[in-house]
């Protein structure tokens, strides 16, 4: 059980070191990055107690599997991914830049990730899958929901810190970007056991290609808010060519 239990945080423990590489400078309370954890086992026990009571259907083919993508697991988890960042976030005094809020994002994504992949390697404990299944899970599924993490935290970033005018927008996209990015991945794995060999080696390899592409997308992400949040800074500092006040 315990070999389980590691075998499926490993990941999560792997990628939260990440980010808190790269939050080094001024780093969150630990005690902030915990609740964010805990945040995020509560919103996979939200979607289950939401998606649990519907019934499931057959997935026959691409369309009713990207139904099921979309409706099963991405809609729901990354709304209830959202609610509770967006609660845990309105009263915290330690959101103060914008590289935090894809910080806080991604806690909460791989609190998620965490005890998603405690359930799916506990289940492979029969037939004693579970230690391929972690390793798969491990290079694909627990660094997806960072990356689907990292592109709530920006928006919601971009939503508390810039133009308040832009703010149910952004609000939206934090929830939309994350949602079609999952929709996507869970869409193309789920249609792969519906096709002939030859179709499913395509459909991997067009995963792989996106798999890339929003690794990318979320390294820039991150980037970007760390360049935003320096250059304000300097601005800040009382020898910056700013005024003193915020550069939003």
């Amino acid at each position: 059980m315990w070999m389980i239990i590691a075998a499926a945080l490993a990941p999560v423990v792997l990628l939260l070191g990440y980010i808190w590489y790269k939050d080094i400078k001024q780093p969150e309370p630990l005690k902030w990055i915990l609740k964010a954890l805990w945040y995020g086992v509560l919103s996979t026990v939200l979607v289950l107690i939401v998606v649990t009571p519907i019934p499931e259907f057959e997935v026959t083919g691409p369309i009713t599997a990207f139904m099921k993508a979309f409706l099963y697991a991405a809609m729901p988890e990354e709304g209830a991914k959202l609610l509770l960042l967006w609660l845990l976030l309105r009263k915290n005094p330690y959101f103060d830049e914008r590289l935090d809020g894809i910080v806080y994002a991604t806690c909460v994504a791989l609190g998620f990730a965490g005890l998603e992949n405690i359930l799916y390697l506990m289940g492979g404990m029969d037939d004693g899958s579970w230690l391929t299944l972690g390793i798969s899970r491990g290079i694909f599924a627990v660094p997806g929901h960072f990356f689907f993490g990292t592109l709530m935290g920006y928006f919601f970033a971009r939503a508390w810190f810039g133009n308040p005018a832009n703010r149910s927008k952004n609000m939206f996209l934090a929830w939309l970007v994350p949602t079609i990015a999952h929709g996507i991945y869970d869409g193309i794995l789920f249609t792969m056991g519906t096709v002939e060999e030859w179709v499913a080696g395509a459909l991997f390899i067009l995963f792989l290609v996106g798999f890339g592409f929003m690794r990318r997308r979320s390294v820039k992400a991150i980037t970007t808010l760390q360049t935003e949040d320096t250059n304000e800074t300097i601005m800040d500092l009382p020898d910056g060519n700013g005024s003193g006040d915020n550069q939003l």
